[in-house]
């Protein structure tokens, strides 16, 4: 153990980013994972049925294309990241599901009454994805640089479950 310079624990992505960007400022870096495979949040298994693969802790993952750390090594040269028409689902009581499909419309159509409340909720975030990213993958303690996209994130964050959005 004596000539390691860092131990990263954990093999999720944040885990191999750190140990990615230690290794290549010249540290000798060791990665360990409790799992029985590597990938932390982003990994897939057939859970269920053959051929039927499932996330094993998250569902999707919008904003890798936007992190600097796949930007600085990039990434997107060596990676595909495969973008589904259906983000996710989630099953309902009475055998119904929400779906949001990658296009807002056709998800605010599909959530019926409640969809002109979803769409007025992300359609603004959606507008403005760019910053959005800029701001959510930046330092916690910043200015942000587009303060009105900030804003409008925070309240629209702020806003759901009060008794204002639950009237809608």
């Amino acid at each position: 153990m004596g000539d390691i310079d860092a131990i990263v624990v954990g093999s999720g992505p944040n885990g191999l980013a750190a140990a990615v960007t230690m290794a290549r400022a010249g540290l000798r870096v060791e990665v360990h994972e409790g799992a029985d495979t590597i990938g932390g949040g982003s990994r897939t298994a057939e859970l269920t049925l053959p051929g039927f693969h499932h996330d094993i802790c998250s569902a999707v993952h919008p904003m890798a294309l936007a992190s600097g750390f796949f930007r600085a090594f990039q990434l997107d040269r060596r990676i595909e990241l495969v973008v589904p028409e259906i983000s996710y689902g989630h099953p309902l009581d009475g055998g119904v599901s929400g779906i949001a499909y990658r296009d807002i419309d056709r998800t605010a159509d599909a959530l019926g009454v409640d969809g002109r409340a979803w769409k007025q909720l992300m359609g603004p975030l959606a507008a403005t994805a760019d910053r959005v990213a800029q701001f959510t993958n930046g330092p916690l303690l910043q200015v942000p640089r587009h303060p009105p996209t900030a804003i409008r994130l925070g309240l629209r964050a702020l806003e759901q479950g009060s008794p204002a959005w639950n009237a809608r």
